[in-house]
């Protein structure tokens, strides 16, 4: 919280110099009220531990912008807060800071952003917080080709002091280089390459000739990763394809692991005020070794990323302020024993009014 205030006092001190900035807007985020029914609530790996709830949730925040000689600055506080009606202790509040600083003068653009997001609850997941700091340089070189050039700082700690929750909290370390060709405003790709260096806060699993031990040193995953993303407008679809591959070598035994993806994402309008957005991604995640099959020491191994999905979500906004949207998922997820896998549905009705 204090390194959040002091970045807060010092923004509020910066936009407020009218010598140093030429333009200051401040503007109001919309108040959002919204419900929702969710009937996967906990995202449990058990198709009979699946519980569904209704939840309220009230959302609002603030943005201030300033320009001053081809730098640009942005801060925004976001505040949300979600309220379960059967199950009270997922109840969450979140408040999310901000700060974006730009030099956009040149064929040359660097930009810094800073994140920081605080999420608190009784249930442990809900309950920790975020930093993420963004470092980035790009060239445009003519209106066709950009490279870019990023290096982030992410971190998750938790609250809650338990063994197997501390144990989450994690640091990562990311370096990504891009290159992008625009054809039009209807096309366009970008190659991404990118390294990440993550440390957990728990010791690394070692195999020994008849049993498993913990190891005296942190576990650290190393991953490279390629993207291949294209961007098209094409038969009045708003279309993003991506074709990823990554390898993570781990120094604790069975998280080293090799991953393949291909994904698709469309946006139609056949009407107008309704949306219709269509996804599907298909997903391969092969293990160098079978992960343990230890609750304790398996922590880590059920990702939820790692899961084939088909998603079909329709939003309708029949009234000024008013939003309806209903979402139906359907996928494969890894379960906690290699080798298993389930198959459910996952569906999600809301309706959002802003004033």
């Amino acid at each position: 919280m204090r390194k959040a205030l002091k970045m807060a006092l010092g923004l509020a001190g910066l936009l407020a110099a009218p010598a140093a900035w030429a333009q200051v807007q401040v503007q109001l985020q919309p108040l959002g009220l919204e419900t929702r029914f969710d009937d996967n609530v906990f995202r449990l790996v058990s198709e009979q531990g699946r519980q569904s709830d209704e939840v309220d949730a009230v959302s609002t925040g603030v943005q201030a912008q300033a320009a001053f000689d081809g730098f640009e600055a942005q801060a925004a506080y976001s505040l949300n807060a979600d309220t379960y009606q059967y199950y009270s202790q997922l109840d969450n509040f979140t408040h999310d800071f901000n700060f974006d600083f730009s030099r956009l003068s040149g064929p040359f653009i660097l930009r810094y952003t800073n994140d920081s997001f605080f999420r608190s609850s009784d249930y442990y997941e809900f309950d920790y917080f975020d930093e993420a700091s963004l470092l980035g340089l790009e060239y445009d070189l003519d209106p066709h080709w950009s490279f870019g050039l990023n290096g982030e700082i992410l971190s998750r700690d938790y609250y809650a002091d338990a063994d197997y929750v501390v144990s989450r909290n994690f640091t990562d370390d990311g370096l990504a280089v891009s290159a992008q060709r625009v054809w039009s405003e209807s096309f366009s790709a970008k190659l991404e390459f990118k390294y990440d260096s993550r440390q957990f806060n728990r010791y690394a699993v070692v195999s020994g000739p008849v049993s498993f031990s913990a190891a005296p040193f942190l576990q650290d995953d190393a991953t490279w990763s390629a993207d291949l993303g294209f961007h098209a407008y094409f038969l009045k679809v708003l279309q993003d394809i991506h074709v990823t591959a990554s390898r993570t070598d781990s120094n604790s035994y069975g998280f080293s692991n090799s991953v393949g993806s291909f994904s698709w994402a469309g946006v139609l309008s056949p009407a107008k005020d309704f949306y219709l957005e269509l996804f599907f991604r298909f997903y391969e995640k092969d293990y160098d070794v079978q992960p343990i099959q230890n609750q304790d020491l398996l922590l880590g191994f059920t990702n939820d990323d790692g899961q084939d999905l088909l998603a079909v979500k329709g939003t309708l906004e029949w009234a000024p302020g008013w939003t309806g949207n209903l979402s139906v998922s359907r996928f494969k997820n890894e379960s906690t024993q290699p080798g298993e896998y389930y198959i459910k549905d996952v569906i999600s009705a809301q309706i959002l009014k802003t004033f």
